[in-house]
């Protein structure tokens, strides 16, 4: 678990190869960084919400009871492969959360009106392809209009418009691979960052030109992390974590007990958003990393206990509050952690499995941690502190394997969430 020194040099010098080449590829089309896209102004337009994939809200009380207000279910009789997300339909922020966009295995991309969960005609938006939508969508904004951006079973990095159309100008990129779990975004000059199994994570220009790709050993399933200065942070089959910059410049890479197939989380200083304080990550061994900005461990923790003698494992990557994690095992264990030193502040035994990301709302009576069964239970949790509180169930139409998606522009918030039946529900 030591960091490693000759491979990050070795990594570096590809990297740089693999950067001049890809930027010269595309039968001359060069990579362009005009009109870069921005994140969109919903409250929830990426898998975790933000760029950093905290999984984290600010919203108003929830209601005493919440329960299912509207179902949507795929007519073809797919699954919903990825997580729900917003969009507003527009540049405009005058009317957020007013779409959801959800990718299905039948090839689908389905966009739904958020109160009545009603498909918008096709008039207004449609689009499908012949694989699997298997890489939860990012809405930004280029351009002046929302636009999607997402990947699917056969590698292809699709970015359409707010009808569905393709966007200039060479869209889709296609990796070779089946896309990971998320898309990352820089910031500022709009460069995605995506994960393959085709052993690399692919740096894609603004307008769909391959970047740079940085290679790996073996597949990268997971979804990037990116800080506020367009750092992206991942990690793949190869029990690797890496940071590299945002041209593809390898900063630290370091080695993990297990592959990385969840998404990496970081932690931002709350007083200087700017300024990154830890990176945080959790293997398939369940072991929990936290790494400091230069890419030395801080401490690692087993969250399962022996894997020798516990069956559990964890899926889900971790969510993230002040100094607090939130994680969910498929031994059916709820865990706080203290982020500043490793240790768990308390647990819940929910006696269900979870393969799902916890979501965490912050608001003026506590934290409140909402997280999906195999048992299709959506689950409402409050933190105490030091303990658990009220517990409130919700039963969908199946098994939930995807975090919620939470829009907090009304007087309370409201939820939407996948499952196994091929059905979406809004829960208020």
């Amino acid at each position: 678990m030591s960091q490693s020194r000759n491979p990050a040099a070795l990594w570096s010098v590809l990297i740089c190869t693999l950067t001049w080449v890809a930027c010269n590829s595309n039968d001359g089309i060069r990579c362009s960084f005009a009109s870069p896209a921005r994140l969109a102004t919903s409250s929830w337009p990426k898998f975790q919400r933000d760029l950093q994939n905290t999984g984290a809200i600010a919203t108003a009380a929830l209601v005493a009871a919440p329960v299912v207000r509207a179902q949507f279910r795929d007519p073809s009789g797919g699954r919903f492969l990825t997580s729900p997300v917003l969009g507003n339909g527009s540049a405009s922020q005058s009317a957020l959360d007013q779409r959801l966009y959800v990718g299905s295995s039948n090839g689908e991309l389905f966009a739904l009106e958020t109160t009545s969960l009603t498909q918008l005609p096709t008039t207004d938006f449609t689009f499908s392809i012949t694989s699997r939508i298997q890489t939860t969508p990012l809405v930004a904004v280029r351009n002046g209009e929302e636009v999607l951006f997402f990947g699917s079973e056969l590698g292809f990095v699709y970015g359409i418009t707010a009808n569905g159309g393709r966007q200039p100008s060479v869209w889709p990129l296609n990796t070779g691979g089946a896309t990971g779990l998320a898309i990352g975004l820089h910031p500022s000059d709009g460069t995605l960052y995506v994960a393959s199994t085709a052993r690399g994570l692919f740096a894609v220009c603004p307008n769909g030109v391959r970047r740079f790709v940085s290679p790996s050993i073996a597949p990268l399933v997971s979804a990037p992390a990116v800080t506020p200065a367009g750092e992206v942070v991942y990690g793949g089959e190869d029990r690797l974590l890496r940071m590299e910059r945002g041209d593809g410049f390898l900063l630290w890479a370091l080695s993990l007990s297990a592959p990385l197939r969840s998404a990496p989380v970081i932690e931002l200083d709350e007083a200087e958003p700017a300024t990154l304080r830890a990176v945080y990550a959790i293997d398939a061994a369940g072991r929990l990393f936290k790494v400091s900005p230069q890419g030395e461990i801080v401490y690692v923790r087993s969250l399962t206990g022996d894997a020798a003698t516990s069956p559990a494992i964890v899926l889900g990557s971790p969510a993230l509050v002040s100094d607090r994690l939130y994680v969910g095992t498929t031994g059916g264990e709820l865990l706080v952690v203290n982020s500043t030193t490793g240790d768990t502040v308390w647990s819940l035994s929910v006696n269900a499995e979870m393969v799902a990301s916890p979501v965490v709302l912050v608001h003026d009576q506590a934290k409140t941690v909402v997280v999906g069964t195999i048992e299709g239970e959506l689950l409402f949790v409050e933190d105490l502190g030091d303990a658990p509180g009220a517990i409130f169930t919700v039963r969908v139409g199946g098994a939930i394997r995807s975090p919620v998606a939470v829009s907090a522009v009304s007087r309370t918030p409201v939820f939407f969430v996948t499952d196994d039946s091929g059905t979406v529900s809004r829960v208020e």
